[in-house]
């Protein structure tokens, strides 16, 4: 996205202790409650009535949007810290995508209801996290701008780098994503087939740009992939 990479978004628990009162913070602390999902399961799904905010506690997860005809699309990642739901709040709230475990992971949940309490309640809180959502939705306009600029090889560069972004680098081997995105998630994510992302993992291998180690990617050049999107960012 536009802007240096690694930018890192600021986690919800840090959102909530740094703007809310004391008082508001207890009364989340007592209504969480922490939910643990298995690998491929839904968190919540589409058009699902919108009772709960969420916020990864540990795990990874996709957002799926449905794009008709019972086709969806990967249109954002979401690692430790993040949101998830926001997008539901209103008069009617409704999900209007799904999130789904990429791996195990924990989640906290505490009630909508409360959570529009406390944005109305602590004014600098609401403040804060409404920057938060407004870059969230600045990247996802970039994205799906990109979508319909680049070719598939930049595309499929540009979702390797969100994985870096979002997930981070492992630690025992700090050149190798900590978590790789299936082959089929990095075709919907970068709106193209299995075979397409195949070829350009490939091809990044062979222009020593990758090394491909079974499921997992190892980034080689790391600034090169992001000069081959046409700009030094990702994200």
């Amino acid at each position: 996205m536009d802007g240096p990479t690694h930018d890192r978004t600021q986690r919800l628990d840090e959102l909530i202790q740094a703007h809310c009162s004391s008082v508001w913070q207890k009364r989340l602390r007592q209504a969480n409650t922490q939910l643990h999902h298995g690998k491929g399961e839904a968190i919540f799904t589409s058009g699902q009535r919108a009772d709960r905010m969420y916020m990864v506690h540990h795990g990874r997860v996709k957002v799926v949007a449905d794009m008709g005809k019972g086709e969806g699309r990967i249109i954002r990642l979401a690692g430790d810290g993040e949101m998830l739901g926001h997008r539901a709040m209103g008069h009617d709230p409704t999900y209007t995508a799904s999130a789904i475990a990429l791996v195990p992971t924990r989640v906290n949940a505490i009630p909508m209801t409360l959570f529009l309490d406390t944005l109305q309640a602590n004014p600098r809180f609401c403040y804060h996290f409404l920057l938060q959502f407004a870059e969230e939705m600045r990247h996802l306009d970039q994205h799906l701008r990109d979508l319909r600029t680049m070719d598939v090889a930049q595309r499929v560069a540009r979702v390797l780098l969100i994985c870096r972004d979002t997930f981070g680098m492992d630690a025992r081997d700090r050149r190798q994503l900590a978590y790789t995105l299936p082959r089929r998630d990095i075709a919907s994510m970068a709106d193209t087939t299995y075979e397409s992302v195949v070829r350009s993992l490939s091809g990044f291998q062979q222009e020593g740009l990758i090394e491909l180690a079974g499921k997992n990617v190892r980034l080689c050049k790391p600034k090169a992939l992001e000069k081959l999107m046409g700009r030094g960012v990702a994200g």
